[in-house]
């Protein structure tokens, strides 16, 4: 038996954030009256590298869950450096099992719990350079224990001393610094679509840890339905609404720090009481890639429940909230939740929204799995696309379609704003990414600097010779762009003749207007544009819905669709 029960404070690395102001996400700060201010811990770790081994391993004194095969190394009782809230661990690869228990100095010991190694089908895609920069080794799944100062090991076929322990302090409980933060009361800056979401400010998110590189798919098909199983064993489903967020902010500690990640692995996490956090930063409306999923990240989207769901169900507040994400992202990246996909990795046809373990060897997410016919029907029902489209628009069928092929994703997320007059620089990117060009850069404009929003599509339709400036040293990005310009671009790229008509191609058109070449292009081509009466209305501002039916109708002629 371990005598000493103040056992050493080990400590190799102490990583320690200063007080300085977190980034806001997405927006800039509301106006006064609509903030609230948050004080926030900073959330601390230690890394314990090697353990001691107890003097005495007598099980039968010290309560020690032992096994005979493989060989069991029992720690002595460490007293940390710092109070944590969650631990995890780092093994050699022929260890077998880990086992913990803690308590708070001079208090009862919690039960043993063995938290699961990850699965190898957890974290990035093999191959990326999220891969390449991850830790080595065998990592478990966090365990949060809401307080403790001291712990004690016990490690099944590998020696103590190769063990790493990750201690973290996600609630303060060191006296650690207090941030403020200023968020909105009633949503915030990571608000979409009417989902109520706590932002990487709200919940606390550490900005100086990991990679401020994000990846993003141009595309996401399927949705990814986790548990994060961090809280294996007698805390796992019990957490309180204040420990909600410091369970965030130690994951995402865990994720940067112990894994090598760069950043929170999952893209919204969902807690047990139906509150929706912004995991992985980079924006809930764009295809952001994580690392929940290896292999099926990009082209991807995942949600994790917070909790452990092995041997139980999720809260109904918890499904419901599953429910609202799911339906949201399927609206922003226009997927049928009810659908199936066979554009993920390989041609094997899958359901677009699924279980972890429907795309890899885990149990992941547990009973959460046998609600998934529910959550996709539930989720069709709620999830509407572009619903500022009315659905007897004559254009709404082609919106949809240029969505579903990436042409665009509307004016905001799942908002295409119809009525909205089309500029020079929005008129570019959806040329070029509706006819698919390859991108050609570089341009002498002053006002179309290197990162400019549409600069990329400006530069491959000038140096292409579809599109001219306003004079040599201006291309006017956000002047109007008239429908009759509109019609001269699309035949320009489309490579059609453009040759002076021989007749008026429409009754307001004279042949020689200085589209008409354009205009008639398109006509012959059988690419019309009415804008009553028969008329074509060259010099009106082109709005945004009847742009997507011309450019559906130009990739029809091409043969795109």
């Amino acid at each position: 038996m371990c005598t000493n029960t103040r056992g050493p404070r080990l400590s190799i690395k102490q990583t320690l954030v200063g007080a300085g102001a977190l980034a806001l996400a997405l927006t800039a700060v509301p106006p006064v009256g609509q903030v609230s201010v948050t004080a926030t811990p900073v959330t601390m770790s230690e890394t314990l590298e090697g353990l001691p081994a107890a003097e005495d391993a007598d099980a039968g004194e010290v309560g020690l869950a032992t096994t005979d095969e493989p060989a069991t190394a029992v720690s002595e009782v460490v007293e940390a450096p710092l109070t944590f809230s969650m631990l995890g661990f780092t093994a050699p690869d022929e260890a077998e099992a880990v086992r913990v228990r803690t308590r708070v100095a001079g208090g009862e010991w919690s039960a043993w719990e063995q938290p699961d190694f990850m699965d190898d089908d957890d974290g990035p895609d093999e191959g990326s350079n999220e891969e390449a920069e991850a830790t080595e080794g065998q990592h478990t799944e966090p365990v949060w224990v809401g307080e403790g100062d001291e712990l004690q090991l016990e490690l099944d076929g590998a020696e103590l001393a190769d063990i790493k322990v990750e201690v973290i302090d996600s609630m303060g409980l060191s006296g650690g610094p207090v941030e403020r933060s200023y968020d909105t009361e009633l949503g915030n800056p990571a608000d979409a679509h009417g989902v109520d979401i706590i932002s990487r400010a709200g919940w606390g998110a550490d900005e100086s840890l990991g990679s401020s590189t994000v990846s993003t798919a141009r595309q996401v098909h399927m949705g990814v339905v986790h548990h994060t199983a961090h809280t294996t064993g007698s805390r796992a489903n019990t957490y309180s609404r204040a420990e909600a967020p410091g369970i965030m902010r130690a994951m995402h500690r865990y994720h940067t720090n112990a894994l090598g990640w760069r950043d929170l692995g999952y893209n919204v996490v969902v807690d047990r009481f139906g509150n929706i956090y912004e995991g992985r930063k980079g924006g809930f409306e764009n295809g952001v890639v994580g690392a929940h999923a290896a292999g099926f990240n990009s082209g991807s989207f995942g949600v994790s429940v917070m909790g452990d769901f092995t041997n139980q169900q999720a809260p109904a507040a918890a499904i419901e909230a599953l429910t609202e994400v799911i339906a949201a992202k399927s609206a922003i990246h226009g997927i049928d939740p009810e659908g199936w996909t066979d554009r993920m990795r390989g041609t094997a046809w899958r359901p677009t929204i699924l279980g972890h373990r429907d795309v890899g060897q885990t149990a992941c997410p547990g009973r959460i799995a046998s609600l998934l016919p529910r959550i996709r029907e539930n989720a069709s029902q709620q999830s509407v696309r572009f619903p500022d489209v009315d659905s007897s628009s004559p254009h709404r069928s082609a919106i949809l379609r240029l969505a579903d092929a990436g042409v665009t994703s509307g004016c905001v997320p799942n908002e295409f704003c119809p009525d909205q007059v089309l500029n020079r620089g929005q008129a570019a990117t959806f040329v070029k990414n509706g006819l698919e060009l390859r991108t050609e850069r570089g341009n002498d404009f002053d006002d179309v600097p290197a990162d400019a929003t549409h600069v990329e599509s400006i530069d491959t339709l000038v140096n292409r010779g579809f599109m001219i400036g306003k004079d040599a040293r201006t291309f006017g990005t956000w002047d109007p762009m008239t429908r009759g310009q509109l019609a001269t671009l699309l035949a320009n790229a489309a490579g059609l003749p453009l040759n002076t008509p021989s007749s008026p191609p429409y009754p307001d058109v004279a042949t020689d207007a200085t589209h008409a070449p354009g205009i008639a292009a398109l006509r012959d081509a059988g690419v019309v544009g009415n804008c009553g009466g028969g008329r074509f209305c060259a010099d009106d501002p082109v709005k945004r819905d009847s742009t997507a039916s011309f450019v559906d109708m130009v990739r029809s002629v091409r043969g795109d669709w």
